[in-house]
């Protein structure tokens, strides 16, 4: 309640004289006595049966009020209620009383309005027989017919979808209106479904997109995308292969950080990363005379362990102890640079184990991980200086070993130190 634009109280339920008006009056009575008296609190004391009866009747009961309200929402609109009140719209008069966003009242404007011309699915919604989600799913499929179609056609429509509606939940349903003209004419709805596929499919190929957005203060890229129907369930594929369970090193679970068990959402997410990471660049076409390269920058005292940040190309920073693990990973090319920041002298790469002694490691570490209890495959591990090359250590097979990501970070943190067991095996832990 607004102190600005308070609401009038309530007329007495005694003294209402139609029965909607009496019915909704009593209807608030009664869920006072309900959620005020305590019972709420005592959902506990209903047994499993009493419960599913609760919820199925609670849910009916949404949809039986839903039909009154859009019948009260019809009504206004047609005796123009908003004006009687001072309002400019019925959408205005909505926002104001009730509090919901013009969006919304547009769109229970339009169902009210549909249903007083389909009295099929506003009985069946007035008998809860489904939500009103679904009655939003049978009028657009139904104004979606072309006009041709005759009244009688459109009632068997009407009268398909709406006895699909008892048995299917919303989204099942929308599928099944998608592919209505198959039921009202099976005949023809071969080529018109060739025909419309055909369109829909030219039309993705010319409207498709990519939006990225990167936020340097959560270090996160977010985006989104549209691509064909076709290109779509190729990427869900990949993405369901890189999420196999049954793989040597599949993605984790659990959030390594704090145990959280991770969403199929964020699983998916790791699954795109690793998708990433898996195309090989010499595949891809050169840009600039150069392969596609991400360009990090950084002091020199950033890669002896300071904690100054480092900086992509496009701007973003990145933690120090990333910028280290991409030089660990990666390689450096020295540059010397002005004070402008022009580049003065370009080094050469060379700190990277080559594809020679990266089959050596392969072969003494008989396939794995070198780390002593570690069992996933060397074959996609990355080449490690076992001491840092920045302080020193030799790219050799002595001082190299492939080890997975996971024990490549803790060999390059600063807490651990690392123990030679024998050639191809070595142990990491936490220093004393």
């Amino acid at each position: 309640m607004s102190v600005v634009n308070p609401e009038p109280p309530g007329r007495p339920v005694a003294s209402r004289t139609h029965g909607v008006h009496r019915f909704l009056g009593r209807l608030h009575e009664v869920l006072d006595g309900v959620l005020d008296g305590g019972e709420v609190d005592r959902l506990w004391a209903l047994s499993p049966e009493q419960l599913g009866e609760c919820l199925r009747e609670a849910y009916a009961a949404v949809a039986r009020l839903e039909q009154l309200t859009l019948a009260l929402v019809a009504q206004a609109d047609s005796s123009d209620l908003a004006a009687y009140d001072g309002e400019t719209s019925l959408v205005a008069w909505l926002c104001d009383r009730t509090r919901i966003a013009p969006g919304v009242a547009k769109r229970q404007i339009g169902l009210a309005r549909g249903l007083e011309e389909h009295p099929l699915t506003r009985t069946a919604l007035a008998n809860g027989a489904f939500p009103a989600a679904s009655a939003t799913v049978i009028l657009a499929a139904l104004d979606a017919l072309p006009e041709e179609v005759d009244g009688g056609v459109r009632a068997q429509a009407e009268e398909y979808l709406a006895g699909q509606a008892h048995t299917h939940d919303t989204h099942t349903l929308r599928r099944l209106a998608d592919h209505l003209e198959e039921v009202i004419d099976p005949d023809g709805a071969d080529a018109r479904l060739a025909d419309q596929l055909a369109r829909a499919e030219a039309r993705a190929a010319r409207t498709t997109l990519v939006n990225l957005t990167h936020d340097e203060v959560t270090a996160t890229t977010t985006g989104s995308f549209r691509i064909p129907l076709l290109d779509g369930v190729r990427l869900q594929r990949m993405l369901e292969a890189l999420l196999n369970p049954g793989r040597p090193d599949p993605i984790p679970t659990d959030d390594p950080a704090t145990g959280a068990q991770l969403s199929a959402e964020e699983r998916r997410g790791h699954a795109l990363i690793e998708l990433l990471n898996r195309i090989p660049t010499g595949r891809l076409p050169q840009t600039g005379g150069c392969q596609p390269t991400v360009v990090v920058t950084m002091e020199l005292q950033t890669l002896l362990g300071d904690l100054r940040a480092a900086h992509l190309d496009t701007g973003q920073a990145i933690s120090p102890g990333q910028a280290r693990r991409l030089a660990a990973r990666h390689g450096l090319i020295p540059a010397v640079l002005g004070t402008h920041s022009e580049v003065l002298d370009l080094g050469r790469k060379a700190r990277l184990h080559n594809a020679k002694q990266r089959l050596a490691m392969l072969i003494t570490q008989h396939g794995t991980c070198a780390v002593q209890t570690c069992d996933r495959p060397a074959a996609t591990a990355q080449a490690a200086h076992l001491i840092a090359w920045q302080h020193g250590g030799p790219t050799d097979l002595t001082h190299g070993a492939l080890l997975c990501s996971r024990h490549h970070t803790l060999a390059d943190h600063p807490d651990y130190q690392i123990e030679h067991l024998r050639p191809g095996r070595i142990h990491i832990h936490r220093r004393q």
